[in-house]
């Protein structure tokens, strides 16, 4: 579905990814992990529009987008949950997600979506008509999923979502993600909590010095030495 040729990307003189290589296959959750500044996130941002890659391309459904403008990419399937949620902090939590779906024609479609959203996330029907900015950081990382698969994308990029949560909320994000696994949306992850993502993934891939040093399944990630000690504690 998705694949990052040799890409390369500077901020300034500063080389962030250098020769990066991702393969994404459909219906599949992938997660990539990494130590903190090591552009896991801009790897996000550069599949969906919101930067373009110094070098290398990106291909999605065999079709080059690294050229087009962001939301030329969200109208064909990709939508993004970005870091620190960036809601619409003024509207309520049903006015949210609404403005998720705003590419969305397909009313029976968008019936199913809204019953989907708040199965996974049952809290956010109970504060539909609470203002967004007043609601807790979990229950605002729950409205910014919710907000992104709205749109119903064939790929959807998840950033950071458990950053700053306690580990029952993170359980609570991640128990979410499985659900829209199961549902057969292609994912994207990037996170921080390795034994949560690792969980999850069907692959994981490792980004450190700016490019992918190890990919693999939990079973086989495991069983590596330094990502046994580095990442996992044991």
């Amino acid at each position: 579905m998705l694949e990052l040729k040799r890409i390369y990307h500077y901020y300034g003189s500063a080389k962030v990814l250098e020769g990066l290589d991702l393969k994404i296959e459909e219906k599949s959750l992938n997660a990539v992990i990494g130590p903190n500044g090591v552009g896991k996130s801009t790897v996000l941002r550069l599949i969906s529009g919101l930067e373009k890659p110094s070098r290398g391309s990106i291909e999605f459904l065999g079709e080059r987008i690294d050229g087009l403008r962001a939301h030329k990419i969200a109208k064909k399937g990709i939508s993004q949950s970005p870091d620190r949620r960036r809601l619409f902090y003024d509207l309520n939590v049903a006015d949210n997600i609404r403005m998720g779906a705003y590419l969305l024609k397909d009313k029976q479609e968008y019936k199913k979506l809204i019953d989907f959203v708040y199965e996974i996330f049952p809290r956010l029907k109970e504060r539909r008509k609470q203002r967004a900015g007043t609601l807790s950081g979990g229950e605002q990382q729950m409205l910014a999923i919710a907000r992104a698969l709205m749109s119903n994308p064939k790929l959807l990029l998840l950033d950071e979502p458990t950053v700053g949560l306690a580990p029952r909320v993170k359980k609570k994000i991640f128990g979410a993600i499985k659900k829209i696994k199961e549902e057969g949306t292609t994912t994207l992850l990037v996170e921080q909590d390795v034994p949560l993502a690792m969980e999850v993934a069907d692959n994981i891939h490792v980004l450190e010095e700016g490019r992918i040093g190890i990919r693999g399944t939990k079973e086989q990630l495991e069983k590596e030495p330094r990502i046994r000690k580095v990442y996992l504690g044991i």
